[in-house]
């Protein structure tokens, strides 16, 4: 008897040996899972994601954490209860069945869950499918992939002015997540759909940019709130994102009077320009008879008025200068009178002037097809050596010409670096042909071949062979970077003995009495080596000779400044009165691809601009503004990002709205 217990005791043993090797075995082959693309991670020290029974079975917490759900646990009746962040699916599952409980509807499956190392594993179909995510197998791979269907949302809806005059058109920009086919936008108090808005575009991170043009309805109510809906294209969303714009009355005179009335004192009116950024002066000129002596001009943006009474004369005419702040966008005009000796009073009658009020983003447009700096490789060239020049443009310019007084092109380039954000730069050369100061205009095309141009003089000087003369110096290679250490070729002439290459501070870098004479050339090399502390500048390389005689030239370094992000100040005001809006300056390094800012919920207030002005040669200018939700103390995070956001700085806004 003892023999056949000990013989029943062996062949058990040998069972669970074999089970324990059969699980070792399905753990040391891996089965990958991946959500949307994504690898889980799963603790290297819990159980692993395997085959069992010819089904993948996955840890569940990690799993289901993975895919969004918040995991509950009874301890009492072993039941895992997964929950949906926005609480519309409820799943249960009790450990080692096979039925599953979607918002109490229970479905059950061919294989229950198990416990390896004491985590449950269940079939990874049953629990992706239990929340209406589709589950597919790659054998090759090894991978259950997962896809799970992404709602459309809303990151931000902001009104480019959140008060309008009455029948102006008002404009919402909104940016969602790339599964956003179209916004609707929906009025509050008429409980009515205003616009459906299904173009947009595509910025590059993953976001999508709408806007919605619409002209609020005159319902007697003077701020009015619109929700903004995403939707995929079939349905929308039940989340939203409030607007409120306020819409005043118009209580201008329009364009009631012709342009050329007042014709008998009023010869000619000329603005400085016929679109204005909001905030910004519209300047004027008005040209009149001697008998006016002063003149009004009233708008229809402004309550404000303001009067000019000098002027300058000319033979029979009086000319007077003056402006008036643009506080509004759209289609402004200006109202003028005059005031005549010969009435003694101002005219019932004006003159009605128009112009167009932009807004901050219409301003980045009008930025676009634009040269934006020209800068010699070296400030004065040489008869019959080659002129460099580095064109910085508009990320839209496609080529750059050059042409010559007599209107003949003597370069071209369609090759452009990428380094600095949303712009251009083109490297164009050719051999000047006469010496003094010639004349050039550069052209840069988009892709339309639509066209913009500027001027530029170059001094050329011919070779002074018997005195110290830079010719020409340029580095090894183009496209520096800062701190970078750089061999730098300068041609001279002969009678040079020795270079000195400084900053623009004039601390030396670098010099030299080395020199090569190439065989059969007229001029001497001199190579060398200079570490650049700051590029896209100008440095100043002297050639002497033994009597101290010298020559001067300032050449110009381009390369590319790979430090952090940085935030360098910022301009606002702290203290806004509630429904204004916030109207932020950043200034930041030119390292800088993107700006935005996040209010205390890390929700978006701004676009992310990407456009900056340049200010000088190492800052950028970023203008922002936007309305805060509430009164009382607000915290908002201004961010600058570099082009991927890995690298970032972040600055504090704090804002009293009372």
């Amino acid at each position: 008897m003892k023999n056949l217990r000990n013989k029943i005791t062996a062949a058990l043993l040998m069972v669970v040996f074999a089970l324990s090797m059969s699980i070792v075995a399905l753990a040391d082959d891996p089965v990958y899972v991946k959500i949307n693309g994504t690898p889980v991670q799963y603790i290297s020290t819990d159980a692993q994601p395997m085959i069992y029974n010819s089904r993948a079975m996955v840890p569940i917490r990690t799993t289901a954490e993975a895919l969004g759900l918040t995991v509950g646990w009874d301890k009492t009746t072993e039941t895992a209860t997964f929950t949906s962040a926005d609480g519309s699916r409820v799943i249960r599952h009790t450990m080692r069945s096979n039925i599953i409980y979607v918002n109490g509807t229970p479905s059950s499956f061919d294989t229950a869950s198990i416990v390896v190392q004491n985590r449950i594993l269940m079939p990874i179909r049953m629990l992706a499918e239990a929340m209406g995510a589709e589950v597919s197998w790659d054998n090759p791979a090894r991978t259950v992939l997962i896809a799970t269907r992404v709602t459309p949302s809303l990151e931000s809806a902001d009104a480019l002015d959140a008060e309008i005059t009455d029948g102006d058109e008002a404009t919402i920009v909104c940016v969602t997540n790339n599964q956003t086919s179209s916004v609707k936008l929906h009025y509050q108090t008429g409980n009515e759909d205003v616009a459906e808005v299904k173009e947009y575009s595509d910025n590059g991170d993953g976001s999508r940019t709408f806007r919605i043009n619409f002209k609020p309805t005159s319902d007697g109510k003077t701020e009015k709130t619109y929700y903004v809906y995403p939707g995929d294209g079939s349905s929308y969303s039940s989340e939203y994102k409030s607007v409120s714009i306020t819409v005043n009355e118009d209580k201008s005179k329009g364009d009631q009077s012709d342009d050329n009335a007042l014709d008998e004192y009023i010869y000619k009116v000329t603005l400085d320009s016929t679109k204005v950024e909001k905030d910004d002066n519209v300047n004027f000129t008005i040209v009149t008879t001697d008998d006016v002596e002063r003149i009004k001009v009233e708008s229809n943006f402004s309550s404000k008025y303001t009067t000019v009474s000098e002027y300058t004369e000319s033979k029979d005419q009086r000319t007077f200068k003056g402006s008036l702040k643009a506080t509004s966008t759209g289609t402004l005009y200006l109202y003028i009178y005059v005031y005549s000796n010969e009435l003694g009073k101002y005219t019932d009658d004006y003159r009605v002037v128009s112009f167009r009020g932009i807004s901050d983003e219409e301003e980045e447009e009008e930025k676009e097809l634009e040269i934006l700096d020209v800068f010699p490789a070296i400030s004065t060239t040489t008869k019959t050596e080659e002129t460099k020049l580095y064109v910085f443009t508009t990320s839209d310019i496609d080529y750059v010409e050059v042409y010559d007084d007599d209107d003949e092109r003597v370069a071209y380039s369609n090759y452009t670096y990428d380094e600095l954000p949303s712009q251009n730069v083109y490297t164009l050369s050719w051999t000047e042909k006469a010496s003094g100061t010639n004349k050039y205009k550069i052209k840069a095309y988009n892709e339309d071949d639509e066209e913009t141009s500027e001027q530029i003089r170059i001094e050329c000087t011919a070779e002074s062979k018997n005195s110290p003369y830079v010719i020409n110096i340029e580095p090894k290679r183009d496209n520096i970077e800062t701190g970078e250490k750089t061999t730098f070729i300068s041609e001279c002439s002969t009678a040079t003995d020795y270079i000195v290459i400084k900053d623009d501070s004039g601390r030396t870098l670098k010099s030299t009495e080395g020199t090569t004479v190439p065989s059969g050339a007229s001029y001497k090399k001199f190579s060398v080596d200079v570490t650049i502390p700051t590029v896209n500048c100008y440095y100043t390389v002297y050639a002497y000779n033994k009597n101290g005689d010298v020559d001067v030239k300032d050449f110009y370094v381009y390369g590319t400044d790979y430090s952090e992000p940085e935030i360098v100040d910022l301009d606002y005001r702290a203290t806004v009165d509630e429904g204004d809006s916030v109207e932020v300056t950043v200034y930041t390094s030119t390292t800088v691809s993107k700006v935005w800012i996040e209010d205390e919920e890390d929700d978006n207030v701004t676009n992310k601009l990407k456009n900056p002005t340049k200010k000088g040669s190492s800052e950028y200018e970023w203008s922002f503004e936007f309305t805060p939700d509430d009164t009382g103390r607000r915290v908002y995070t201004v961010f600058a990002a570099d082009e991927d956001e890995e690298d970032y700085d972040t600055e504090t806004l704090r804002i009293k709205v009372q």
